[in-house]
């Protein structure tokens, strides 16, 4: 079974002006409702079918840096297919959120991003859509590794992977990103096929769930929008 490897980069500050500048930098406090989405993402299940997680613990100094105000980072295991997938999830003010993707931080731990696309995963009854970036990060050395990468944001519309997060989501009072990655081994899988997709099947609804005070998804788009 491959070890999962993964990188949380430390978030560039980002300077805006007035109400976007005072939502983005939090100038006014943690507001109630982004103090409650952070405790509840501990809720979601370490346990998805055959899936079976392990926290991992982030060092506070880049939580901050990274602007999380709450976080999960798991690696799930299905031992019966030999198979880990590597969760981060963190909620946060939209500036810095939004900011330091895959594409960013990557190549500068080494890797090569290559056959970047989009995609759209289609999920539980009544069937909802998630749409995310994928990509293909590869590093050679002497310790070769091949990532399949999927990202994503979850605003009041659900999830989405707009090509410019920064400026879609400056109105929004909270944002939460989702990393899923996974060692591929080598091994060319297509996106629809790839295991993380099938985890996401079981995934989402969760988040959802988490997301929504309520319990009801909130946001969550319709197939039809992302055909």
């Amino acid at each position: 079974m491959k070890n999962p490897i993964y990188t949380v980069a430390a978030l560039a500050l980002i300077v805006g002006s007035g109400l976007v500048h005072g939502a983005w930098t939090n100038r006014w406090g943690t507001a109630p409702a982004l103090a409650d989405l952070a405790a509840r993402l501990e809720s979601v299940p370490t346990v998805l079918g055959d899936w079976t997680a392990t926290s991992r613990a982030i060092p506070p100094g880049e939580l901050a840096m990274a602007g999380a105000v709450g976080q999960i980072s798991r690696v799930y295991t299905n031992p019966t297919k030999e198979l880990t997938v590597s969760v981060l999830l963190l909620c946060g003010l939209p500036g810095k959120i939004s900011t330091h993707t895959p594409d960013v931080c990557y190549p500068g731990a080494g890797y090569t991003l290559v056959n970047s696309e989009r995609f759209v995963h289609r999920y539980d009854v009544p069937e909802r859509a998630a749409e995310f970036q994928t990509a293909i990060a590869s590093r050679a050395g002497t310790k070769p590794s091949r990532l399949r990468l999927y990202w994503a944001w979850h605003g009041s519309s659900g999830w989405s992977a707009p090509e410019n997060p920064r400026w879609a989501f400056a109105a929004e009072p909270m944002l939460s990103k989702l990393y899923i990655v996974r060692e591929t081994g080598g091994v060319a899988v297509d996106p629809k096929a790839d295991p993380c997709a099938q985890f996401l099947s079981l995934l989402l609804p969760e988040l959802d769930r988490v997301m929504s005070p309520s319990g009801q998804p909130t946001g969550a788009k319709s197939s039809s929008i992302l055909k």
